[in-house]
């Protein structure tokens, strides 16, 4: 299998305790991330959802960790990529993954996990501007796929 780990950060965090409560500055955060089936064959994928921290609240800061295996439902979804087909998870599909009551959003951080048979195309874009609006900052990055060994070589 091939895994792609994608960190997402979306919302507003404001100034409050910003040293304490989560790891980024005052601002506005979206993520949206990219996934191409660039095969000639139509690609089975699994992507799943781990929140570190959702609606401003810490949920894994070590010691303590989330656990793919006890995610909700709603969490975790399969998709089939056609041939050469590309497909987004952007804050607002987050947001149907992880609810939140409506209107803006607090800070939510999450680790987008997804696998496939067959290697993919996965980029993410983050964008951040400053509460005050002044200014805009872009990013792209391109993510690696890595193997997933399945059983164990004796």
């Amino acid at each position: 299998m091939f895994t792609y780990s994608v960190k997402i950060v979306c919302g507003k965090q404001t100034g409050e305790n910003c040293c304490c409560v989560a790891g980024t500055r005052p601002g506005l955060y979206a993520t949206e991330v990219n996934i191409q089936n660039f095969n000639l064959v139509q690609a089975p994928v699994l992507k799943f959802v781990q929140p570190l921290i959702h609606m401003g609240a810490v949920l894994a800061r070590e010691p303590d960790v989330t656990n793919p295996l006890t995610l909700p439902k709603r969490q975790v979804e399969t998709i089939i990529l056609p041939p050469l087909a590309a497909t987004m998870d952007d804050c607002c599909r987050i947001a149907e993954m992880l609810p939140a009551p409506s209107g803006e959003a607090p800070l939510t951080i999450a680790i987008l996990s997804i696998a496939s048979p067959l290697e993919l195309s996965v980029s993410a874009v983050y964008t951040a501007n400053p509460l005050n609006g002044d200014g805009i900052s872009i990013d792209v990055a391109y993510i690696p796929s890595r193997l997933l060994a399945i059983g164990a070589q004796g």
